[in-house]
């Protein structure tokens, strides 16, 4: 009755948003790793875009060189090379914003939109062809219906399957119109005759392409979720979930980059397991698995989404505190030794309790590299260990907090 009425149940209403709040969760992707991944793909888009546009740019200036024969007045004048140029220059500039923003101020989003740059710059080169009067270069054109692949490819770097079928899909519609725009507004047969290199207008062939550019985003969402998969196994330690020593390093490059550009200061912890080796003999080597399983939950838990976190091997693990000074980063380790003292490992029928031991280290007061300012926080776990274990040493003895060891 409601409905009839012209209104909408609540229920209803709740039942929609539930419903698009699980899809949407559905497309967000969880993987750190992966997500990192396709934010570097998609730097590396925007060097080779702004280059490869930039190089076309050069190229629309070659008509002065007076090479073909042309007077370079003539030829500059013309009217392919103003629509030429003008479409490069939109192009570049669109280009240029993209890169600014990826490099700058990332977003998920921003995949989506150069996703559409790229595809719609492709089309509007064919589109270019209809107003020189060319539709037939516009729908059989040999040069630039190839970049087509390139925009498909390029949506592989991002190792997200959906982007490589939105790119095979916007290909396919906007080549689809390119070719209804040719059928219906210009007589083919004539233009035939006017340009018979280019050969005959056929849908049998128009069809072909747009099937092949389907197979092409087909092909390229299976890369990009092979890609995915590897990209996950490569990055991660397989007992506890967290980042290996590998992605770490490279993931600290990054920070260390947008550190020193920002004048600030990162923070480096190394976290040491106190007793796991007499843990290990008590309880076995599933005992200790399951404890390095349960502290790496636990620092998922308690860093912050900027911060970094993996595994170094065995009963290590080192974290990096991005924009954060040595008191900053020893308070909230004190904190997170704190979470560990508190948490409790159930190994057969025996509760096993845990601690840490934590140096701490920072760039680029303590190294100039990853290694220095890692051995810098290594040399002060030994020296947690020798205080008594269960307590956080930083780059000065008056860092070290050994309250929990009364």
């Amino acid at each position: 009755m409601a409905l009839i009425a012209g209104r909408t149940p609540p229920g209803f209403i709740r039942t929609w948003r539930i419903a698009l709040g699980r899809f949407r969760r559905a497309l967000q992707e969880r993987n750190r790793l992966v997500v990192e991944a396709g934010e570097s793909g998609e730097r590396l888009v925007a060097r080779v875009r702004l280059v490869s546009i930039g190089l076309l740019a050069l190229i629309q200036l070659t008509p002065l060189l007076g090479l073909e024969g042309v007077p370079p007045k003539v030829a500059f004048a013309s009217q392919e090379a103003v629509v030429g140029r003008g479409l490069t220059g939109v192009g570049l500039a669109a280009a240029l914003l993209i890169y600014l923003t990826v490099r700058y101020g990332y977003r998920p989003w921003i995949g989506v939109l150069s996703i559409f740059l790229d595809v719609t710059l492709v089309s509007a080169g064919l589109a270019v062809f209809f107003l020189l009067d060319r539709p037939l270069t516009a729908v059989n054109s040999r040069v630039v219906f190839e970049v087509y692949f390139l925009a498909i490819a390029s949506a592989g770097l991002r190792y997200d399957w959906r982007l490589c079928v939105l790119a095979s899909a916007l290909a396919v519609s906007e080549y689809l119109g390119l070719s209804l725009v040719a059928a219906t507004h210009w007589d083919l047969e004539a233009a035939v005759r006017a340009h018979p290199g280019y050969g005959a207008f056929s849908w049998a062939s128009q069809v072909s392409r747009m099937v092949v550019l389907a197979g092409a985003g087909v092909m390229g969402a299976a890369v990009a979720l092979r890609g995915h998969r590897w990209r996950y196994l490569s990055g991660t330690d397989a007992l506890t979930g967290l980042a290996n020593r590998a992605w770490f390093e490279e993931r600290l490059e990054e920070e260390m980059s947008r550190a020193r550009r920002h004048g600030e200061s990162l923070a480096i912890a190394v976290a040491d397991l106190d007793s796991f080796r007499e843990m290990n003999s008590a309880h076995g080597h599933a005992g200790g698995d399951l404890a390095l399983r349960a502290v790496a939950r636990r620092l998922r838990q308690c860093i912050r989404k900027s911060d970094l976190a993996a595994r170094l091997g065995g009963d290590e693990f080192v974290l990096a505190f991005p924009a954060t000074d040595v008191a900053q980063a020893v308070q909230r380790l004190d904190g997170l030794r704190q979470e560990i003292e508190g948490l409790r490992v159930s190994v057969g029928r025996t509760a096993v309790t845990l601690t840490m031991s934590v140096g701490v280290a920072t760039w680029p007061a303590d190294g100039e590299d990853f290694e220095g300012v890692l051995a810098q926080a290594d040399a002060r776990t030994y020296e947690a260990k020798r205080l008594g274990k269960n307590c956080v040493v930083g780059p000065s003895p008056a860092s070290a907090d050994v309250s929990a060891r009364s």
